[in-house]
Parts: structure tokens; sequence; C-alpha cells
């Protein structure tokens, strides 16, 4: 029984040495490769993101050589810890903190949770993030929608050199009424517009050029998203 006894209180010697007061973890516990991030309480906006093969051991090693104990964010249980801590310091590149060493950074904890899917579902917040940018998406993709009636219209005018002007001013019209119109009005415009490109024999190529300002609108949502890092 005595023999048991001695790693039990090793390890709760090292933990003593760390606070894991607010730390969120992901993964199998069981699994000793790790990602880690922690911070200082006189630091509180600095953060060291690493890898240790041998768990939290590492970050209490490293407490010995400071005068206060490491306030650690978050621990990423992972067979591919390695390559997380990779993503994580390139995710972070712009943010390097200017000491010695690679693995600090000046991050605050959204910017932290921003660059990884993992820490954001196991915090609940990715699920929002996502609700929120799919709602957008939706949005923009109909105001593209909305968008198409106008431009296969002026581009069938255009191309047919057709009564241009009034078209055009009839496209400007409809377009001035979508914030306004009741919707029955505006579908109604809307099929006329498209209806008279139609009967202008317009290439069905330049249809599809019309309809690109849905999928482009819908795509600005995820555009310039940071790197993640898994």
């Amino acid at each position: 029984m005595a023999a048991r006894a001695k790693p039990s209180a090793k390890r709760r010697g090292w933990r003593q040495r760390i606070d894991l007061g607010h730390a969120v973890i992901v993964g199998k516990r069981s699994d000793p490769r790790i990602v880690y991030g922690y911070r200082f309480p006189s630091h509180p906006r600095r953060i060291k993101i690493g890898y240790s093969s041998r768990g939290l051991v590492r970050v209490a090693e490293q407490s010995t050589a400071f005068p206060e104990k490491p306030v650690v964010e978050f621990v990423i249980h992972h067979p591919r810890a390695r390559a997380i801590e990779a993503a994580f310091h390139a995710a972070l590149r712009g943010s390097q903190s200017d000491v010695i060493g690679t693995e600090w950074f000046d991050a605050s904890r959204e910017e932290v949770l921003a660059a990884s899917p993992l820490l954001r579902r196991a915090t609940g917040r990715g699920r929002i993030a996502r609700r929120l940018r799919i709602g957008l998406s939706v949005l923009l993709a109909a105001c593209g929608l909305c968008l198409v009636p106008a431009i296969a219209a002026i581009m069938a005018a255009v191309l047919n050199g057709t009564d241009a002007a009034a078209v055009i001013a009839q496209a400007k019209t409809y377009l001035a009424g979508l914030p306004s119109l009741p919707l029955r009005t505006t579908l109604s415009r809307a099929e006329n517009l498209l209806r008279w490109a139609g009967s202008q024999d317009m290439p069905p190529i330049l249809f599809l050029i019309a309809a690109l300002p849905v999928p482009a609108l819908a795509l600005v949502p995820f555009i310039g998203r940071r790197r993640q890092a898994f």
C-alpha cells in the first residue's frame, strides 16, 4: 500500500506549484501529450503556449524558476499535441512577446480562444460564433439574391442596346424600393426584370454571372479568419 501512495503524494506536490482553478482542460487526461497555456498574475496579458510529453509536470518544473505560481489557462490532451502547439504559434505569430524564447505571446484569452476551435467548443463559445456567422452568411446571400434581377436586366440591356436607359432606370427603381416596399411589390418588380432579361435571348452564362453576388456575399463572414490551431 505504501508503494502506491508515493506517486499520489508526488502528484499532489507538483500540482501545488501551479494554479488550475480556472483551466479549460480538453481531451483524455490519460494522454500525457499536451499543449498548455499559462500566465503569471503579475503579467496577465502574457501567455506561454508550449508542448509537453509528460503532462503538467513540465509546467510545475518550470514554475520553480519563478517567484509566483503559473495560472494555467488551458490544457489540451491530444495525440497530435506537437502539431497543435505549432499551429498555435503560427496563429499568434503577430503577437509574439519581445522576450527570450518563442513560446511567449501577448494575447488575451479571447485571442487564444479565437485560434482554437477545440477550446471554443469546450467553453461553449464556438457554437454561438458559428451560428452567428452562418446567420450573417444567409442574410448576405439573400441580399445578393435581391441584386440578381437588376444585374441581369442591366446586362441584357447593355449587350443588346435595347432601351438601355429605360431598363437601367427601372432597375434603379427596383433597388431603391427594396428596403421599404411591400414584399409582393418587390417580387413583382423582380419578376418583370428577369422576364425582360430572358426575352432578350440572353446567354445562360450571363445569368450565372448575374448570380455571382449570391455566393460572393455569402462567403464574406468566413473571409479573413485567423489560422486555426485545431
